[in-house]
């Protein structure tokens, strides 16, 4: 049986963004809905039910559901410990007007109202680097602490989910150089998303197509900091976001983030945020635990 959600269910004390971080069971609806919903799989595996069609869906995978789409999803098997978690933000059609003036250069209507039929036509990205799952966390934190100036912080995070996603959608696959028109720029994204490699100087030069010293001034021209410390930043900032979200050994986190010197790491990690990773993590459970009661 197929329900309609409605927008004033979830709008509400002004509130035109609304997000939510929900396990998906067996017991889930089959629904459409009078609004525009954005979902990212936060864990697990499954399915999505999407129209007539079913697609396997995992962790990194984000979908933009127009009005009308009828989907639901649901876990890979009922066994305890199959899980699907979900993050979505919901947000009404005639937001999409407003959210237009801040981004003037994407087409936001042909990325959140696509054809409704067929079906195959629902936007859909793979969020391999999981760079997008920050950006729902930290609506979720927003939404839920309801702090004052939430929705002016709410609005300004969809607008960076909505330029992130036009970005994933349309980028090319990455060549082995990167194009002439912003090397520096292809560089600092190619940073961003793969900190945890062994990225030097010359290798990213090479990338560029440049010599290391023009290469070592431009980019710290475009980013404020030294190649050396932007990749040790980048990767601290994963680093916090794994305490965060997971239960990974310090040890683990490490390595994850490109340092197999542990105590490498919680120096470089004490340096840049002050306090070491195992504080950071329980100051942060801390404070999550606040905002939730």
């Amino acid at each position: 049986m197929e329900r309609t959600l409605r927008g004033t269910d979830f709008f509400r004390d002004g509130r035109r963004i609304f997000v939510n971080r929900i396990e998906e069971s067996f017991q889930s609806w089959y629904h459409a809905h009078d609004f525009i919903e954005i979902t990212y799989v936060s864990e697990g595996k499954g399915y999505h039910h999407i129209g007539e069609q079913v697609v396997p869906v995992s962790k990194g995978e984000l979908f933009v559901l127009p009005i009308g789409v009828p989907h639901v999803f649901r876990p890979y098997s009922a066994s305890p410990g199959q899980k699907l978690v979900v993050y979505n933000c919901l947000f009404p059609e005639a937001a999409i007007e407003q959210l237009g003036e801040h981004i003037e250069d994407i087409d936001l209507r042909s990325l959140l109202r696509p054809k409704q039929e067929p079906y195959e036509t629902v936007n859909s990205v793979i969020d391999r680097e999981l760079a997008l799952e920050p950006l729902f966390q930290s609506m979720f934190n927003e939404y839920t602490a309801r702090r004052p100036g939430s929705s002016a912080v709410l609005f300004a995070l969809l607008l960076q989910l909505l330029v992130q996603l036009s970005r994933k959608a349309i980028r090319p696959p990455e060549s082995a150089d990167f194009e002439e028109s912003d090397p520096i720029g292809q560089a600092v994204e190619y940073v961003s998303r793969h900190a945890e490699e062994e990225l030097t100087v010359r290798s990213m030069a090479e990338r560029c197509r440049m010599s290391e010293r023009h290469f070592f001034r431009l980019f710290k021209q475009r980013t404020g900091q030294p190649f050396h410390e932007y990749v040790q930043h980048a990767r601290i900032r994963t680093s916090c976001e794994l305490l965060q979200c997971t239960r990974h050994k310090i040890s683990a986190v490490a390595e994850t983030v490109g340092y197999r010197d542990t105590q490498s790491f919680c120096r470089v990690f004490k340096r840049i945020v002050g306090i070491t990773p195992g504080a950071y993590r329980k100051q942060r459970k801390q404070v999550l635990q606040t905002n939730r009661t």
